[in-house]
């Protein structure tokens, strides 16, 4: 799979992420400043790149709810006071291109991340996923990425801009319209709980 990024770009609209905290609002409050900036829109704008493959629609792009979002604690950390940073999922868009070999979904996927009062260091470091899954719902693959967010000198928040391309295998003229795009953090057990915590306040 292809992966290119760009660091500290601005992000638009936030999915419909539970957002309870005074952090989790001042990172919502980031996503809504980055929508007026870049005017993107995700999902969207979904569609085959070339016109003339408009019956041939694009697989679906997901971004899984309980797993857009991660807080990362300190070692030993409970609390928010030991907040190391936390990072959300915020957007996606892309397109995708029919080939004689499959189809090669192109998609943008927009991170940003806040850091904590716990923070000694000027970057963080999260780990997300892209799984392909067939219109069964069974998952063909799944591939990690590690990504590094730099955080400006003075500035509590930043963001970068994955470039991804997924490519599914298909016949010619094969529609992959009822294939799927899973997006989501590679989550500890413990982070895991906290997002579902958060989502049922």
């Amino acid at each position: 799979m292809d992966r290119r990024r760009d660091p500290n770009t601005a992000t638009p609209s936030l999915k419909s992420l539970a957002l309870k905290s005074p952090a989790r609002k001042s990172l919502r409050a980031l996503v809504v400043l980055a929508t007026a900036v870049v005017g993107l829109s995700g999902c969207s704008g979904f569609g085959p790149k070339d016109p003339a493959e408009a019956l041939l629609a694009c697989p679906k792009v997901s971004i899984i709810r309980d797993l857009s979002e991660v807080t990362v604690l300190r070692p030993g950390g409970r609390d928010l006071t030991d907040l190391e940073s936390r990072a959300a999922l915020a957007d996606f868009s892309g397109n995708c291109e029919y080939t004689s070999a499959g189809v090669t979904v192109n998609v943008n996927v927009f991170l940003i991340a806040e850091r904590g009062p716990a923070m000694k260091s000027d970057s963080a470091k999260y780990q997300y996923f892209v799984a392909l899954a067939k219109p069964d719902d069974s998952i063909v693959s799944k591939v990690y990425f590690d990504t590094d967010v730099a955080f400006p000198a003075g500035q509590p928040r930043a963001g970068s801009k994955e470039e991804l391309a997924p490519k599914i295998p298909l016949p010619k003229d094969a529609n992959a319209k009822d294939w799927k795009v899973y997006l989501g953090f590679q989550l500890t057990p413990e982070q895991l709980a906290f997002n579902r915590a958060q989502l049922k306040r």
